[in-house]
């Protein structure tokens, strides 16, 4: 779910700060090349996801994503393709601030790799007529939700008793259940 919210956040910024223009702001998909694109669109595509896990049952996804930015054919002159510079200008603006409101978001490691202007000069298809450029961003994303849970086996104490010993199980400690361990476990004794 994260990357989700990530893409619901970028995509809220982009279209904040294009909210006089109402740039439209949707996933990748090569489908937008079968009909008519009236105005200027970005597409977020996620490039690259590679995920660790920490000590701590934390997951983290160094994740590489690219925001395309397509413009009509046709309706403009090829001196207005200048445009797509203040775009992308506008939106290193939006993806790359820190303001965010997702806690598993590390806002601090979003940053701007590389940008290029699009071509594919092997086969031809109707893609090809438009002006794309693509600009790739890397950042950090941290999953708590997932977290790993343990099980205490409290020895026949009750969860009242675990309590007053200073556990507090409300904090992710899950399956307190005094009928668990059924005896004494000897912690020295080797098998």
């Amino acid at each position: 779910m994260i990357l989700k919210e990530f893409y619901n956040e970028k995509k809220s910024a982009i279209e904040t700060e294009f909210s006089t223009n109402a740039l439209t702001v949707q996933l990748y998909s090569d489908a937008v090349f079968k009909t008519a694109i009236e105005a200027p669109l970005v597409m977020f595509k996620y490039d690259t996801i590679s995920w660790q896990t920490s000590s701590e049952k934390n997951y983290k996804a160094d994740v590489s994503f690219c925001l395309y930015v397509v413009l009509p054919i046709g309706t403009i002159s090829s001196t207005s393709y200048e445009e797509v510079f203040e775009i992308a200008h506008r939106l290193d603006k939006a993806v790359l601030s820190a303001t965010s409101n997702n806690a598993f978001i590390d806002t601090n490691s979003t940053f701007k790799v590389k940008e290029k202007q699009y071509i594919n000069e092997e086969v031809y298809w109707n893609k090809n007529d438009h002006f794309i450029w693509e600009i790739t961003y890397k950042t950090t994303l941290i999953e708590n939700i997932l977290k790993k849970k343990y099980i205490l086996f409290n020895n026949g104490l009750s969860n009242e008793a675990l309590e007053e010993l200073g556990y507090d199980l409300t904090s992710g400690i899950i399956g307190i259940n005094p009928n668990q361990v059924e005896e004494n476990i000897d912690l020295n004794t080797t098998r």
